[in-house]
């Protein structure tokens, strides 16, 4: 989207084409998310209990329908193609070339694929980190390939795909991949990890997004001073996103970074815990549960800790519960048996978890607000969602739960 003030129009093949601010966009956006709540408090106010409305019912449904519809259209105003942010790269790549004196094949693929204009905006920093430490410590020198019998030249690709409601964008290189040893050494001395533990590669590759982390021998003008990655973390955590990482030594790694289509609207459900409602995307639960006393096995507690933990026993697995009480205020005593609770489960990037609740309440669209000020602080929060009830609900992140971030 072009920021330009004032709308112009072009002709194309496919009709007009119209530019206009993302500003203006985005204040239709706000518009249509008020829109949805205000129907649906109308739809679903108490004042209507009781009366006989021929027709009503009908009626609200359509009225919901059109809103649904009106908010995907303008939730598609807002999409660009990934493209935009691709050709950037594609010039920077050309540089790096010259900078590492490494030949380098930049393969693009799907570069049609729309995302979020404020994805697009969010996006170039932290995935030209990720092409930076492809070229720089993932591709070896001409020489070193040919001992391996590889190319002359690396590849970088870039690859973009909508997978459900999200879209998925890859850097993959075919280069020397991740060094195990090396990067579970520094793990080991930073303390990510016990000095005989062996962690499965996908908790490993993990570290590399964390502050200040850095395998390189030498400081470069490319990399090297441990802060790239952790800027992918930190913007992939802001547009509700998740990062991957695949890797096999002398063949290459692979960085997946999966985010929403849309950050506005959320398709989700509700939950409720005592007086207080969160909800969660309908993308990131693996399935409810309602445990009976059998199912729920207590762990004796570690060293130097007051209470053990509990496990959900689910098809011979056995899942970690963790309490949302305990999670948002330690002080609470008086928790709900979890035998009387219905378990929600996750799967993140650490593992499953599962989420005890009071009751699932309803699936629903909501509109999606920040958190600013002192409720910035909350923990493993996205932001909230607005209700029609009025209500507001805790957007919860998942994988800063099972994390226990204290952010």
């Amino acid at each position: 989207m072009s920021a330009n003030p004032e709308a112009t129009t072009e002709k194309s093949s496919g009709g007009a084409l119209l530019r206009v601010s993302s500003d203006k966009i985005g204040r239709l956006m706000d518009l249509v998310g008020e829109l949805s709540l205000s129907v649906s408090e109308t739809v679903n106010s108490p004042d209507l209990e009781g009366l006989d409305l021929v027709g009503f019912d009908a009626a609200a449904h359509r009225l919901s329908m059109i809103v649904r519809e009106v908010q995907d259209a303008a939730t598609e105003l807002r999409l660009v193609p990934v493209g935009e942010v691709f050709r950037r790269l594609k010039r920077m790549v050309r540089e790096l070339e010259r900078e590492t004196k490494k030949n380098i094949d930049l393969i693009i693929e799907g570069d049609d694929t729309a995302i979020d204009k404020l994805v697009a905006d969010k996006l170039y920093d932290p995935l030209l980190h990720v092409v930076r430490n492809s070229a720089d410590h993932g591709l070896e020198t001409p020489e070193e390939r040919a001992q391996t019998s590889k190319k002359k030249a690396g590849t970088i690709k870039l690859t973009a795909a909508q997978v459900g409601s999200e879209v998925r964008i890859q850097v993959i290189d075919d280069g020397r991949g991740l060094n195990r040893e090396k990067i579970l050494k520094i793990a080991r001395k930073r303390g990510f990890f016990g000095e005989t533990e062996e962690p499965e590669p996908e908790r490993l590759w993990k570290c590399i997004f964390e502050p200040g982390f850095s395998t390189a021998e030498k400081v470069s003008t490319l990399s090297g001073r441990g802060v790239g990655m952790d800027v992918l973390n930190t913007t992939m955590s802001e547009l509700r996103g998740r990062i991957a990482v695949d890797s096999e030594e002398g063949s290459g790694t692979t960085v997946s970074l999966h985010i929403p289509v849309s950050l506005a609207f959320l398709d989700s459900i509700l939950l409720r815990l005592g007086k207080h409602l969160f909800t969660v995307p309908v993308e990131d639960i693996s399935e409810i549960v309602k445990p009976g006393p059998s199912d729920i096995v207590g762990v004796s507690a570690r060293r130097g800790k007051e209470k053990g933990s509990d496990m959900l026993r689910l098809r011979g697995a056995h899942i970690p519960i963790l309490r949302l009480e305990k999670f948002y205020n330690s002080k609470v005593t008086d928790m709900t048996p979890l035998s009387e609770m219905v378990c929600i489960v996750f799967n993140t990037s650490r593992g499953t978890i599962a989420v005890p609740v009071d009751e699932v309440m309803d699936r629903q669209q909501v509109v999606m607000k920040p958190l600013v000020g002192s409720l910035a602080k909350v923990r493993a929060s996205w932001g909230c969602a607005l209700l029609p009830s009025g209500e507001v609900a805790i957007v919860l992140d998942c994988e800063r739960l099972a994390s226990g971030d204290e952010k």
